[in-house]
């Protein structure tokens, strides 16, 4: 069972959670902050296997929704995930056993285990992808058989909101709109779920994989010549996913646009030097296609990740800048996202990429 016992502890999870969240998920030091505070506090975080539960608990996902940029401005608000724990409980009519990350990624892998902190209830080592998506429905909670809605928003202000859709992509449409009229930034509760249900559709065991993740970044500054590549060689050690270096350079452009609640934009990279090679990564909330000289060397749902070249520091999207010397690393995602079932809800044509998914391991890149 993995342990969150120091604050070295937190921010290693935070940094594993920036990598397997691609690019999106939020800033990762505002939940390490949040979180840290609470240890600091004297407050423990117990984060218990999917299989502790009992088939009849009670488990919800607590996630914030919206523009990623604009919680750099917005921060979080304890009161505000207080407020939305108390009032899910008596909305939903009993009490929540558990709750449990809706994404992976960034912010959205720490909020939950600060609740869980703050208020004693236990989180689940799991969460609903295994990385970052843009979509409420893009998730394996919904694609195995969960529904998002009965679902509660909620901002800073006290504004409350509850959802009930036909189905995931009109909750996630709905939910979206809502979002953009708080100010672009909720808090949720969705996915209300019986540990039975947790158990079959989460991903698992992804806070111990964040964890080690961070922990082998830091040990490998602190001891080896290649960050980087004691990295990629970790991650295909994971449940035999590969992992693979796809480009070595700089960004010479990058763009940030917020529209409709997402944070959209490219950013172009070349090699050091005088080659010609342009590399160039496509940007909704998350690293969705990656391309060498425009043939495509990565795609969703599998992992994109960009790194600080020397220290292997994962960047999210809105962080990146021009001059930035990085690499590109693509990871194969869990084998549930895989899944014929899962590449009609979160493949590149999601996206409105007219390719269809073809995996890491049979597409070309550059070491």
């Amino acid at each position: 069972m993995t342990s969150i016992q120091s604050l070295e502890d937190v921010r290693d999870l935070a940094r594993g959670a920036v990598l397997l969240g691609t690019g999106g998920g939020g800033d990762p030091y505002i939940g390490e902050l949040f979180l840290s505070n609470q240890m600091e506090r004297g407050r423990a975080v117990q984060v218990i296997p999917a299989d502790a539960l009992a088939d009849d608990a009670f488990v919800v996902s607590i996630a914030g929704i919206g523009s990623p940029p604009v919680l750099l401005e917005h921060l979080v608000s304890e009161v505000t995930l207080t407020h939305l724990l108390a009032r899910a409980e008596a909305y939903y009519g009993r009490r929540i056993d558990a709750i449990i990350s809706a994404e992976i990624g960034g912010a959205n892998a720490m909020f939950p285990l600060a609740l869980a902190a703050i208020s004693g209830t236990p989180v689940i080592d799991g969460d609903g992808i295994g990385r970052a998506m843009p979509h409420i429905e893009m998730t394996t909670f919904s694609i195995y058989g969960c529904k998002a809605t009965p679902a509660l928003l909620m901002d800073d202000l006290g504004n409350f909101v509850t959802i009930d859709a036909i189905d995931d992509r009109t909750a996630e449409d709905l939910c979206r709109s809502v979002t953009m009229s708080m100010g672009s930034i909720a808090f949720s509760a969705v996915y209300p779920m019986s540990g039975a249900q947790v158990k079959r559709c989460a991903v698992h065991r992804t806070l111990t994989h964040a964890l080690e993740i961070g922990r082998c970044i830091r040990q490998a500054r602190a001891g080896s010549d290649d960050v980087i590549g004691d990295l990629v060689t970790f991650l295909s050690g994971w449940d035999d996913r590969p992992a693979r270096v796809l480009f070595d350079g700089k960004i010479i452009d990058v763009r940030h646009e917020t529209r409709d609640g997402w944070h959209w934009g490219q950013a172009v990279l070349a090699p050091f030097g005088d080659g010609q090679d342009r590399f160039t990564v496509d940007i909704q909330n998350e690293f969705l296609v990656a391309r060498l000289n425009g043939e495509i060397a990565a795609m969703v749902p599998d992992l994109i990740t960009i790194l600080d070249r020397e220290t292997g520091e994962p960047l999210t999207a809105e962080m990146l800048a021009y001059g930035q010397r990085v690499k590109v690393v693509a990871y194969a995602a869990d084998p549930m996202l895989r899944r014929p079932e899962a590449l009609e809800v979160m493949g590149p044509r999601q996206f409105g990429f007219d390719f269809d998914y073809q995996p890491l391991e049979a597409l070309a890149g550059r070491g």
